[in-house]
C-alpha cells in the first residue's frame, strides 16, 4: 500500500455503499442501452425482382437503380445511430445488388459498393459472397467492371489469403481479348500474383510472351516488364541453386 492510502476496510460503509450502487446503475444502464439498440435496428428486407423496379421506373431506370443503392447504403444508419456490417444478412444485400445490378445494366455503382464498401467485412463467407457477385457481374460484361475484378483479386490475396483464388481471378482479366480495353497493370497482376506463389518458370514464360508479342507498346511499361523478367530469372536461379545443395 502507498504511503497516505487508505485501506478499502476504512472507508466508510455509507461511500462504499454508494460507489457499489452507481457501478450497478451503470451496468444495468449499459445493458438496457444495448437492448434497446437491438429492438431499434431493422433487418435488411428482400428486395422486389428487377423485372418489378423497372416496371415501376417508367423508363428511368438509371434514376432508380441510383436511388435503390442509396437506400441500400443507408440502411446501416437507422434511428441516428450507425449500425455494424455484421448485422447485416449478405444473402440479402447481395441479392439487393444483383437486382440493382438488373435494373440498370450500364451502372458501375452496384459493384462499386460491392468491392469499396461491403467487402469491409472480417467474415470469411461474407467476403467470399461478395467476391462471387463481382465475378459472376464481371463475366457478363468485362468492359465494365474490370477494375472491380482487379479489386477482387486484391481483396482475395489480402483479406482472405488465398493466394489461389486471388491468381484464378487475376488470370481471368489477363485472359481477356485485346478489344476489352484496360491499363498493362491489370493484366500484370496474374504474373504478380504467380511469381509470390513460387510459379516462377510460369511468371517467365507470360512476360517473355509479352514483350514478344509486341503489344506493349508503352517504354515505362516495356521497363516494368523486363525488370521483373530479369529478377524472376534471377530467383529462379537461386532457387534451382537451392535446390540442388
Amino acid at each position: 500500500m502507498r504511503r497516505g492510502e487508505r485501506p478499502l476496510k476504512q472507508l466508510p460503509g455509507p461511500l462504499v455503499w454508494g460507489f457499489g450502487v452507481i457501478l450497478v446503475c451503470q451496468l444495468l444502464f449499459h445493458h438496457l442501452g444495448q437492448q434497446q439498440v437491438e429492438l431499434d435496428y431493422k433487418p435488411l428486407s428482400n428486395p422486389f425482382r428487377a423485372t418489378t423496379y423497372q416496371q415501376i421506373a417508367m423508363g428511368s431506370e438509371q434514376l432508380l437503380a441510383y436511388l435503390l443503392a442509396i437506400r441500400l447504403q443507408l440502411h446501416d444508419n437507422q434511428a441516428g445511430r450507425h449500425f455494424s456490417y455484421r448485422r447485416i444478412d449478405y444473402r440479402i444485400l447481395v441479392d439487393w445488388l444483383e437486382q440493382i445490378t438488373r435494373v440498370n445494366q450500364a451502372s458501375e455503382y452496384p459493384m462499386l459498393l460491392a468491392s469499396r464498401v461491403y467487402s469491409q467485412t472480417r467474415d470469411r463467407d461474407r467476403l467470399q459472397l461478395i467476391l462471387v457477385f463481382i465475378e459472376q457481374n464481371f463475366d457478363l460484361n468485362p468492359q465494365l467492371h474490370w477494375r472491380r475484378l482487379a479489386e477482387a483479386s486484391v481483396i482475395a490475396k489480402h483479406q482472405l489469403g488465398d493466394l489461389k483464388l486471388a491468381l484464378r481471378l487475376a488470370e481471368k482479366l489477363a485472359r481477356q481479348p485485346a478489344d476489352i480495353v484496360m491499363p498493362r497493370w491489370a493484366r500484370d497482376i496474374h504474373f504478380l500474383l504467380l511469381a509470390e506463389l513460387n510459379e516462377l518458370e510460369s511468371a517467365i514464360a507470360i512476360i517473355r510472351a509479352l514483350l514478344q508479342s509486341g503489344s506493349v507498346n508503352d517504354a515505362d511499361e516495356r521497363r516494368f516488364l523486363e525488370g521483373k523478367l530479369s529478377k524472376f530469372q534471377q530467383r529462379l536461379i537461386e532457387s534451382q541453386q537451392s535446390d540442388s545443395n
